[in-house]
């Protein structure tokens, strides 16, 4: 996981308390990955894993179905893995998604465990 990109969202609520808790998640995998990006958008972070540009992406609270119903579709026909960032199946309507290939998805889940 050391050399996988890895793209995250704040989510939609912009609370302290939440923006803390992403904060210290966000901090606690800058030493597990290569590098970070924030590109705003849930949809786009899907299709950067479907197309290979990123390895990993997960958020927690995105908007609604509406922001991940097309991404998550492109990656699984893309061959990737779609997943609740606790590593159980993916749920559209609980606001909590992750993505990544196969090699990566059980390291993806570990780094996370804890903290989601």
């Amino acid at each position: 996981m050391i050399k996988a990109l890895l793209a995250t969202e704040v989510g939609t609520k912009r609370d302290k308390l939440t923006v803390d808790v992403v904060t210290d998640r966000i901090n606690g995998l800058l030493f597990k990955v290569r590098s970070l990006r924030m590109t705003g958008s849930c949809a786009l972070n899907l299709c950067g894993v479907a197309n290979g540009r990123l390895d990993l992406f997960y958020e927690l609270g995105y908007g609604g179905p509406w922001d991940v119903a097309a991404g998550v579709l492109i990656v699984q026909e893309a061959g990737g893995c779609v997943f609740d960032p606790s590593g159980d199946e993916f749920n559209i309507t609980s606001q909590r998604v992750a993505a990544s290939n196969a090699h990566l998805k059980e390291a993806l889940v570990d780094a996370l465990r804890g903290s989601v």
